[in-house]
């Protein structure tokens, strides 16, 4: 059963190969068209001397509540043998491309595939060498972001500026990232809101912003979000309401 996630509650979950223990995840790679998440960013034990490498969401196998985490469907090993990855930088497609073939994956831009792709017929696995071309030159081709950088972008709204990106949310069944939790302390009194990420209708980096098709009252009359509470379906209920009366 799908549950919607805050990126922060994500990372606060321990990690489990098939095998044992493997690490934490640090933020999360999004692609910034369609709000899907394309890649976990791991911190790894001990074992690995605290790597940072990318895991996709397809190995995820779920995560059990009573003990704060995620089982992987990798061993210890599939996941050793990926090169290591810094954070916060726009990766290749080429990179992509070997690192879906290393694990026998179909890569999620095929039309054939799902969101999150699917496991393909490899005959076997191929090696990844460090020296890999991981990141994409010149980076504004990219369009995959990390969770991590967007956190904290001010908001513009139709007619003026408004709070601040405090979190993003997750479904995590479709790994989509459905909803921008916004703080609204900028603009007194404050208060926390969700707005659905298909409201957002621009990401400007180097301003470190966020463009909304919302007017400020619209955003601040949402209805309050908790975040020590399960977003049920008739919160979501009542956000589309309130949105599709704020709508142009």
């Amino acid at each position: 059963m799908k549950q919607f996630r805050r990126v922060r509650d994500i990372t606060a979950l321990m990690l489990y190969a098939i095998d044992g223990q493997v690490g934490s995840v640090q933020e999360l790679y999004f692609d910034d068209h369609n709000w899907a998440v394309r890649y976990l960013i791991v911190k790894t034990g001990g074992w690995l001397l605290g790597r940072n490498v990318l895991i996709a969401p397809i190995a995820a196998a779920g995560i059990d509540e009573t003990k704060s985490s995620m089982r992987l469907n990798l061993t210890k090993d599939q996941i050793e043998q990926a090169p290591p990855v810094e954070q916060a930088k726009p990766i290749s497609r080429q990179y992509e491309e070997r690192y879906y073939e290393h694990f026998q994956w179909a890569p999620y831009w095929q039309p054939s595939t799902t969101a999150l792709g699917v496991p393909i017929p490899y005959p076997e696995p191929t090696p990844m060498s460090a020296d890999e071309p991981i990141f994409s030159e010149p980076p504004e081709k990219s369009h995959l972001r990390s969770s991590a950088e967007v956190t904290g972008y001010g908001i513009h709204a139709q007619d003026g500026e408004l709070g601040h990106i405090e979190d993003l949310v997750v479904d995590d069944e479709d790994w989509i990232i459905r909803y921008a939790e916004v703080d609204t302390r900028n603009w007194l009194p404050g208060k926390k809101v969700l707005v659905q990420t298909g409201r957002i209708e621009q990401i400007d980096w180097p301003s470190r912003s966020v463009t909304m098709s919302l007017t400020r009252h619209a955003i601040q009359s949402a209805p309050a979000y908790d975040p020590s509470m399960l977003i049920t379906p008739d919160y979501e209920i009542q956000l589309f309401k309130h949105y599709g009366s704020h709508s142009k």
